[in-house]
């Protein structure tokens, strides 16, 4: 894509300087922390409705965070993946499916720094807007004049009750080989959103629906982004000016969205054991009853689940910054580096779901309790570290090859 030299000049001088534009990061994370209580209120809520509440995400909306990745050109403070690891787990510490859809929210305003400046412009008609997801691509694709006409069904959109513009997966025809896999920008009102598919066990409130597209719909050309340039990192985006979002590798930082809101998950398992714990009695012996906190089975419990968190979030949290600052440097990342993010990725995941197994365990029978907090929790942590990209095993493979001299394979 080439850029008129005038255009370019008059993009330029529309960005303001990030310095002007962004509130520190400190005070986004201080505003999420003060919400805390009020998400957590509304966790049953949500699986209820089988979404995150309004109330909650225009809530969000006042702490900007939002905006944190987003491009500035578009009000955006670009912060970096390590930044979006904190806000996930801050999130996901009061509710498993808001801190699922409202992390997915900032990565996703990250993601349209990939697409040509005329789709961002689009999407950011409104600063305001978030977007949703759906990877499964359709093979009902038909390339006509400027564009593309899609239809299909595309499942576990996460937050599209609250969203304006969906990224959807396609895979478009190809007369010199197989159909090739892209995502297309669409806004959600051309879309039919099945509000009956979405009927888990974990996860319940993040609303991951199917959209639907019966009648074709167009997508001009300037929306569709082909899988191959994200995953070269050579993508569209890169050619508008002061664009710096772009330079993040979508296969090596864009998991990072979903596992931190896991850890936030372990670590709001943590909160609800440990203040339960507090005050609880259990029967030591026919007849007597004992403090649970003076167990001392119970205080190891909590000591060691907390540096378990710890380490997960610390590890992941500092090859993010390492990357990031790499990244804002100029520069750009190894294989070392970049299957060492993944790695961190994977084990913070099954470090997480394994605290939580632990400390759900041990709360006996009233943690069953659909009141509970604990059990959504355990349910919501599991559920989310199913995910294939964030696969443990996998993962730590994918670094011991690198290790041994070998070419891994795999995203990263």
């Amino acid at each position: 894509m080439q850029i008129e030299a005038t255009k370019v000049e008059a993009m330029r001088s529309s960005v303001a300087p990030i310095s002007a534009l962004r509130p520190e990061f400190n005070d986004i994370l201080a505003r999420i922390r003060k919400l805390r209580p009020e998400i957590a209120a509304r966790a049953l809520a949500a699986e209820k409705a089988r979404r995150v509440p309004v109330e909650t995400m225009d809530a969000l909306r006042d702490t900007d965070v939002f905006h944190a990745m987003q491009p500035r050109r578009f009000g955006g403070y670009e912060y970096g993946p390590a930044e979006l690891a904190q806000i996930g787990f801050e999130l996901g510490r009061a509710c498993g499916s808001t801190g699922w859809c409202g992390t997915l929210a900032v990565c996703f305003g990250w993601m349209t720094a990939f697409f040509p400046l005329e789709a961002q412009q689009e999407v950011w008609d409104d600063t305001d807007n978030l977007l949703a997801v759906s990877y499964t691509p359709t093979p009902k694709v038909e390339s006509v004049d400027g564009g593309y006409r899609i239809a299909g069904q595309w499942p576990w959109a996460s937050g599209v009750d609250n969203a304006a513009w969906l990224i959807l997966a396609a895979l478009l025809p190809n007369n010199e080989g197989p159909p090739a896999l892209a995502w297309c920008l669409v806004p959600v009102s051309d879309v039919k959103v099945d509000h009956d598919s979405w009927n888990v066990g974990g996860l319940q409130g993040t609303g991951s629906k199917t959209v639907v597209v019966t009648d074709p719909i167009f997508v001009p050309k300037h929306r569709v982004l082909p899988l191959s340039a994200i995953f070269s990192g050579k993508v569209p985006g890169l050619e508008v000016p002061d664009n710096e979002q772009a330079r993040f590798g979508y296969p090596t930082f864009g998991p990072t969205a979903l596992v931190s809101p896991i850890v936030g998950m372990a670590q709001g398992a943590l909160d609800t054991f440990t203040e339960t714990a507090r005050g609880a009695k259990r029967m030591a012996r026919p007849g007597v009853f004992e403090k649970v906190a003076e167990s001392a089975l119970i205080q190891s419990l909590i000591g060691q689940t907390a540096a378990r968190i710890d380490a997960a979030q610390t590890m992941m949290v500092s090859s993010l910054r390492e990357g990031q600052e790499i990244v804002r440097a100029g520069g750009v990342l190894d294989t070392e580096q970049r299957v060492r993010i993944r790695r961190n990725h994977g084990f913070a995941a099954r470090t997480a779901a394994e605290v939580v197994n632990e400390l759900f365990a041990k709360s006996g029978a009233a943690a069953a309790d659909e009141k509970n907090p604990i059990q959504r929790f355990w349910r919501d942590a599991n559920t989310a570290a199913l995910h294939s990209s964030i696969d443990w095993d996998t993962l730590s493979a994918l670094y011991g090859t690198q290790q041994l001299g070998l070419q891994p394979q795999g995203i990263f």
